[in-house]
């Protein structure tokens, strides 16, 4: 079977799928990838794929010039249906490379992330079933792909693709307990999958592989905010954290450390780690909401502070509130006392392991191979 991946640019979109693609590729199956932005982590990963869109620049995709520099994605104020037009846009810069691959590889299945709009299109043109693959909260409203396919109907037009893939399925990486909290309605019938953290490998440090002397907290904004100078919002905060007693890790994620002012000594700062693997040994974690962070986390079992930056992330706090397994506050005001709540809230805590159990339940991704077989068949 030859299966080829259409995710979206950013690498908290593309590092999700590894690990059934590479479940698929140890069945004995091939895979390739089509796509654009960050798609060399697609060659870090031990995997084969094409440049679907060289030379774009996604920064002025996402936010166009014409906007005045308004960002759906961090807009409070903006709803499902800004999202779906700035992600068609997006996906539209990928469909003419990624469809002319698929007709020239010929793949019997299109697997693709939600916010990618180029997948179904390819399915729907080549007639071959697609899986849709959900990478947490966020893209968990399940509504956005067809208004994404109705804001991409130009693209469609332009390759002569009428209508949808005839055979769709949803996976579903997020356990009952947490999809059932997701902005409804809810499609029946999506095939549950087990979230399996990838974030590549690494070369532990001595300090890591160690067990540490005091409660360590993990600190992150992703591979997004930090680098686009987000990361100075938590100056303030990093120079309070030196009245607490805990060890604080800070991933910068390509962000500038100078921004982050002087360092108390029970903070340390690095530029990046495989986030499953540094949560084995935090007794919590702070960060902006992002699906990979909130799914890597409730795989580790542990509370979560989230300081979201708009609307996409806003999706993802509300689904940790009311499961009881983190809160939420703001950059301004996130300090001490939030620290001690991570560390202290035993009910929390139980909340997040309860959580981590019950996604423990759900089928690996390697059992889904034989259902997407069955699926061309």
């Amino acid at each position: 079977m030859r299966v080829l991946f259409i995710p979206s640019p950013g690498l908290s979109h593309i590092l999700p799928t590894v690990p059934l693609a590479h479940a698929l590729q140890a069945a004995g199956h091939h895979v390739r990838y089509a796509g654009g932005g960050e798609i060399h982590a697609v060659a870090e990963a031990g995997l084969c794929g094409v440049d679907a869109s060289p030379g774009a620049d996604y920064a002025k995709l996402f936010i166009p010039d014409e906007t005045d520099g308004v960002d759906p994605m961090h807009s409070d104020e903006a709803g499902v249906a800004d999202l779906a037009a700035m992600f068609a846009r997006v996906s539209g810069a990928v469909v003419n490379g990624a469809l002319a691959f698929a007709k020239q590889w010929r793949p019997d299945l299109v697997v693709y992330t939600p916010t990618q709009g180029a997948g179904p299109l390819v399915a729907a043109a080549l007639g071959i079933p697609c899986a849709e693959l959900p990478l947490g909260p966020a893209d968990g409203e399940e509504q956005l792909p067809s208004l994404i396919r109705a804001a991409m109907a130009t693209d469609y037009e332009r390759h002569a693709v009428g209508g949808s893939p005839g055979t769709r399925v949803r996976l579903m990486p997020m356990a009952p307990s947490i999809e059932s909290l997701l902005p409804g309605p809810h499609t029946p019938g999506a095939w549950p999958v087990r979230y399996q953290p990838y974030n590549g490998g690494a070369i532990l440090p001595e300090w890591l592989v160690e067990a540490p002397a005091r409660p360590r907290i993990a600190v992150t904004l992703g591979t997004i905010d930090a680098r686009w100078g987000g990361i100075a919002q938590l100056a303030p905060f990093i120079e309070a954290a030196g009245s607490v007693e805990a060890e604080f890790v800070l991933t910068l994620g390509g962000g500038d450390e100078a921004l982050l002012g002087k360092l108390p000594q029970n903070v340390r700062v690095i530029e990046w780690l495989p986030l499953g693997v540094l949560l084995e040994s935090c007794a919590g974690i702070i960060h902006h909401g992002g699906s990979g962070t909130i799914m890597t986390a409730l795989v580790a079992g542990v509370p979560q502070c989230v300081i979201p930056q708009g609307s996409f992330q806003n999706i993802g706090r509300d689904v940790l509130v009311k499961r009881g397994i983190g809160f939420s506050t703001t950059s301004a005001q996130l300090g001490p006392a939030e620290c001690r709540r991570l560390l202290e809230d035993d009910s929390m805590r139980e909340a997040a392991r309860d959580a981590a159990s019950e996604a423990a339940t759900m089928p690996p991704v390697a059992d889904l191979v034989p259902r997407l077989v069955q699926l061309t068949r």
